[in-house]
């Protein structure tokens, strides 16, 4: 039994710890997506798409209907229910998960 344990780990060791080191050796840091400025290209694009559509009442009422449909499926199909809350939160606070995710530059 040890010996069967001690062949995995064996194997494992010689094909997991090269790729980890390869993953280590080639990771790049993250930078957090900053909102652009005034002036800035794509500032018009941004203030329509996030400042008027998603953060404002748009993007709340389309948030709040897709939680209380979310609602309405998780009894009958929890399969479609809790994906459609997940969203319906995702897009209430998209603002700040876009905020918050890196971005590899």
């Amino acid at each position: 039994m040890i010996r069967k344990i001690g062949k995995r780990v064996a194997h494992f060791a010689s094909i997991g710890v090269p790729f980890a080191a390869i993953g280590v050796l080639g990771a790049s840091g993250a930078h957090a997506f900053t909102a652009p400025a005034q002036g800035d290209l794509g500032y018009d694009i941004y203030d329509i798409v996030v400042n008027k559509g998603v953060k404002g009442p748009l993007g709340f009422v389309g948030g709040v209907a897709a939680f209380l449909f979310g609602v309405s499926r998780l009894f009958s199909n929890v399969m479609i229910g809790i994906p459609t809350i997940v969203a319906a939160v995702c897009l209430i606070k998209a603002d700040t998960i876009l905020q918050t995710f890196g971005m590899v530059v």
